[in-house]
């Protein structure tokens, strides 16, 4: 049988060991090996200076200028026995609105304040007569004539009402569109109940509730681009007009009043009132360099940072995210000067790209900021 003596197996046990030195060192070797050995392909896109603006959209609708708005009514109690109109109706100056008739007491009103007025015409007379047998005051004479003055008002106000006649028309003052109607046919209402709205053509505007925030980077006489929100009618520009300082209860958002784009008109058949409109604004935005939003990194310490491609090698450079809009954003280095406009960072890939990589520009298919 072969066999060692012990001071073969203590060299051979030696060598071993030394054997197992030399392969865990050249594991380890491999493992921390600095990573500018490493080659990566990324997408590469140049830093733009410029500005990013935002393009919000937001939806309102066709609504009349508060000023073109009339409300038919009537000064004494009826009924309507006829209506001529219904919401939406165009209609001419003078034309027929309802027809209505006086109540039971209404008539019986019409019938005191006659009555009134013949008494109060009757006692003045007397009080003349009596004034010359000095059988009445001055006085007397001026509360008779007082007394008659208040009757031929009460009177006046019945006739110029309609109230002394049965039936009684109403009539559009100006033209323009019926809004909305409040009562219905045989309907009973009250004195100076709003019957129906009507507003004057062509004075209307539109009207879009728009959050805090972005109502507060608009100014008048900016341009908004409009469109129905239903139908292929494209965009039309016009311009804001007023921006509401009063914010909306339980909405947070101001209305934004915008003129009807001026190559139509409120009459066109394109634009009905109470119609939906989609408007898109363009804030003032953020002037900066502009990237790819997924070109911007955050390392373990919320920082902010991009990877630039300095002779082929990625560096890190911090930087400050000015604002985002859509997929890109604003910023700006950190270091005053680290960053310029056309500069090379890795737009897709950044994830897997680590500091002293080689980086390897490969075609870019995304869009370019």
């Amino acid at each position: 049988m072969f066999s060692l003596s012990n001071g073969a197996a203590s060299r051979l046990t030696l060598i071993g060991l030394l054997g197992l030195a030399a392969l865990n060192h050249t594991a380890l070797a491999a493992d921390t090996a600095p990573s500018d050995s490493v080659q990566i392909q990324v997408q590469l896109v140049p830093l733009v200076e410029g500005r990013l603006q935002a393009t919000p959209r937001f939806t309102g609708q066709i609504v009349p200028i508060p000023s073109a708005v009339r409300v038919a009514s009537c000064a004494f109690e009826g009924r309507v026995t006829r209506l001529f109109v219904q919401p939406g109706s165009t209609v001419s100056k003078n034309a027929p609105l309802l027809t209505v008739h006086t109540s039971a007491q209404t008539r019986q009103q019409v019938a005191q304040a006659k009555a009134n007025l013949v008494f109060a015409r009757k006692h003045l007379a007397q009080i003349k007569v009596m004034l010359k047998s000095q059988l009445a005051t001055q006085a007397d004479w001026a509360q008779a004539e007082q007394g008659l003055a208040l009757a031929e008002a009460n009177w006046q106000s019945l006739v110029t009402s309609g109230a002394t006649q049965p039936e009684h028309t109403l009539t559009v003052s100006r033209a323009g569109v019926v809004q909305t109607i409040s009562v219905q046919l045989g309907g009973v209402f009250t004195a100076n109940q709003a019957l129906l709205t009507t507003v004057a053509a062509g004075q209307w505007e539109i009207k879009i509730p728009t959050p805090v925030a972005v109502a507060q980077q608009l100014s008048n006489g900016d341009v908004v681009k409009v469109q129905p929100v239903f139908g292929a009618q494209p965009p039309l520009a016009t311009h804001i007009f007023a921006i509401d300082p009063m914010v909306l209860p339980g909405s947070n958002r101001q209305p934004i009043h915008l003129h009807l784009p001026t190559s139509q008109s409120a009459q066109s058949h394109n634009w009905v009132l109470g119609e939906a409109i989609s408007a898109q604004f363009t804030l003032p935005g953020q002037t900066g360099l502009i990237l790819p939003h997924a070109a911007v990194q955050t390392d373990a310490s919320g920082q902010n940072f991009i990877w630039l491609d300095r002779a082929h090698k990625a560096v890190a450079v911090p930087v400050r995210v000015l604002s985002t809009v859509e997929a890109r954003s604003v910023i700006e280095p950190i270091e005053s000067g680290a960053l310029t406009a056309g500069d090379q960072v890795v737009a897709t890939g950044a994830p897997n790209v680590a500091a002293g990589m080689t980086l390897i520009a490969v075609p870019s298919t995304g869009a370019q900021p």
